[in-house]
């Protein structure tokens, strides 16, 4: 091959090579950029434990629960999850109060596989169930008991634990001992979070009281508390902690809170 028709055959060549790069999507030749670059870790946010997740989560259970999980994931919906689900910690012991069918248990235990969720519920039924689910998803390493948060036995450290709309079904008198149970459960560091509805705009409180009284019945105390009272009880326990309140289509007035504990 003659010098020159070894130069065309180079242009030609790199001509290809362009119009290929010019074919592929600017995102890919972004992130192929990236790669190139050095980077040894790349970061991926899937969106296979938004709705999808949900959704298996929900097709594992029988007809009645499933209609109630259906329920439970459009008041939590997927933002809020994302919101509570960078909070926790990544792996570890997690401690889920209230945990009933396991519907969150699920969820968390989906997005980080390191994670060994306790769950906890007084409901025998729902704890059995709960274990259903995970085998039914294929999840291990997650374990649920029969008890009352307040005085069920639980052994070891916790690395985190979250409490999800249950604090307002627990008596007034006994919100600070279980949050100070909580404390004491949790390793130095370990990260609380705690969802709850707080009692401000007045028409969400009322929204969302209704909704729960459908769900509990008129018999039931429900002990709301204004966002700024849960974190003076956490402050006064020895937490660090932030809040953020999270919208919704639906008027629930969302808060999401984040306790620390300090060494």
């Amino acid at each position: 091959m003659s010098m020159s028709e070894s130069s065309r055959s180079r242009t030609g060549d790199v001509s290809k090579s362009r119009e290929s790069l010019e074919r592929e999507p600017v995102s890919s030749r972004f992130f192929r950029a990236l790669g190139m670059a050095g980077a040894e870790r790349r970061f991926e946010a899937p969106e296979i434990y938004g709705r999808a997740a949900i959704g298996r989560i929900a097709r594992s259970l029988p007809p009645i629960e499933r209609a109630y999980a259906n329920i439970r994931f459009s008041i939590l919906r997927p933002k809020l999850l994302s919101v509570m689900d960078l909070l926790l910690p990544d792996e570890g012991r997690i401690l889920d109060i209230g945990c009933g069918f396991g519907l969150f248990a699920a969820y968390f235990g989906q997005t980080q596989p390191g994670r060994q969720i306790v769950g906890v519920d007084p409901d025998q039924r729902r704890i059995a169930m709960a274990k259903r689910v995970c085998e039914r998803l294929g999840l291990e390493g997650h374990e649920f008991h029969a008890g009352d948060a307040r005085d069920a036995e639980l052994k070891g450290t916790f690395d985190g634990a979250y409490v999800l709309d249950v604090m307002h079904h627990i008596p007034a008198e006994d919100q600070l001992p279980l949050l100070a149970r909580l404390r004491d459960l949790l390793a130095p560091r370990g990260v609380l979070v705690l969802k709850d509805i707080t009692t401000e705009p007045f028409i969400g409180l009322k929204f969302t009281e209704i909704l729960d009284r459908v769900m509990v019945g008129w018999d039931e105390p429900l002990n709301y508390r204004h966002h700024r009272d849960w974190a003076q009880m956490l402050t006064s326990l020895g937490f660090h902690v932030r809040m953020v309140r999270v919208p919704d289509v639906l008027p629930y007035p969302h808060v999401v809170i984040a306790a620390t504990k300090q060494d």
